[in-house]
């Protein structure tokens, strides 16, 4: 038996965020090794009336990596778990919390916010998800999956000078997309380039099964307008300020593009109050529209999977539009930028600004449907041999 930790941002309902264990567990199970898979968090959570899966807290993750007598592997699921504090983490669970959070510049002048946060989490590392073997008596490999970094700078390996050894050290080492890379080559790490692991989920959860667990609302709503409908999201943080904008791109949508609009939130998670954001944004639409107020992942999922076209600050929302081969339109956020950088259709290779939300709706839906099969294909090619190494990493060590 071999026993895999599963350690991550599954303790609050963020749609990319839940996605990692159940992708992660899927495709491992597809080796007909007799994997032992337990999850964990920053504390004991169940969301599984969303979709997600229960996890196990900090203390448990501990005591499972300290027990000589039954070794164990680790896999950080992924998402920017790149040099993530304690802090960030705990800000997006604790609502008294993110208010000092937001501060956070002015605070650590006066505090290290990070390790205050660490005290009182009861952390063992610096940061939270930057470790090695040699820190636990019980781990046999660390695997850091899908991970991004597209704000990583030397800055940061300056501050702690632990961080390039610790990556270096890493039995498998994958991240997915390609300013990553540089932004790592520049503090002389290498890592391997492999598509983020979430690009399985059509595989794993083709629309005949989604069926069986969305609900019937959603249901109805794809059945009206299957194929003529945007799905719309944006998160607060990074729209505020051009609510105005966004509404107006998405009211040319609806009048010259004659495409429904559906706003749902997929980051309900504090920190990224996407419900917040497009409650705002429905205030201000002239056209008429949809919400769904994100029940559970899987209507995310079916949507997205049935739209005409996603639209969206959300890495996991464009992604999930990259698996289901439907076009997208990413806006302005770094991250998702990188990633439609390095595995987006050619003509769609960034996260655009607000006012160009209906010309780059127009390139999107151009896009024909065999192309973005083809560039979905690509990914799963490129991830299946990710997971091959994975497991030669968990089988050998």
């Amino acid at each position: 038996m071999i026993k895999v930790l599963i350690i991550g941002a599954f303790d609050r309902y963020n749609y990319g965020d839940l996605l990692f264990p159940l992708v992660i567990e899927r495709q491992l199970s597809r080796y007909g090794k007799e994997f032992e898979f337990e999850y964990f968090g920053l504390v004991e959570s169940d969301l599984s009336d969303v979709g997600g899966l229960p996890t196990k807290g900090l203390q448990e993750f501990y005591k499972a990596c300290n027990d000589p007598a039954k070794p164990v592997h680790v896999i950080i699921a992924g998402g920017e778990a790149l040099g993530v504090t304690w802090n960030s983490l705990f800000a997006a669970l604790n609502p008294l919390f993110q208010r000092i959070n937001k501060r956070h510049v002015k605070v650590n002048k006066l505090l290290d916010l990070n390790g205050w946060t660490k005290k009182i989490l009861k952390g063992k590392t610096t940061l939270p998800f930057v470790f090695d073997k040699s820190d636990f008596a019980g781990v046999k490999s660390v695997t850091l999956n899908s991970l991004g970094g597209s704000g990583l700078s030397p800055a940061v390996f300056a501050k702690y000078d632990f961080f390039k050894e610790k990556l270096q050290n890493a039995d498998y080492f994958a991240v997915r997309d390609q300013l990553t890379v540089d932004n790592l080559k520049k503090s002389g790490v290498d890592a391997d380039l492999f598509p983020d692991s979430a690009i399985l989920m059509s595989e794993f959860y083709p629309l005949g099964i989604l069926q069986k667990r969305i609900t019937p609302a959603v249901q109805n709503y794809v059945e009206k307008n299957a194929g003529n409908y945007i799905f719309a999201q944006i998160n607060k943080k990074t729209t505020r300020g051009y609510e105005q904008v966004i509404a107006d791109g998405l009211d040319e949508i609806y009048q010259k593009g004659k495409t429904e609009i559906c706003l749902c939130p997929i980051g309900k998670a504090l920190d990224h109050d996407d419900h917040e954001a497009l409650q705002e944004i429905g205030t201000l639409l002239k056209s008429p529209y949809t919400y769904f107020d994100a029940d559970n992942i899987w209507d995310i999922m079916y949507l997205i999977a049935n739209a005409k076209c996603y639209v969206g600050t959300s890495l996991h929302g464009a992604i999930t539009a990259l698996s289901y081969a439907v076009p997208h339109v990413g806006l302005k956020v770094e991250k998702l930028g990188a990633y439609l950088a390095t595995w987006g259709l050619k003509g769609n290779q960034r996260s655009v600004e607000f006012p160009e939300i209906y010309k780059q709706f127009q390139i999107a839906t151009a896009a024909f449907k065999e192309d973005l099969e083809a560039s979905r294909d690509r990914q799963l090619d490129e991830i299946k041999k990710g997971f091959d190494k994975m497991v030669k990493v968990l089988e050998t060590n």
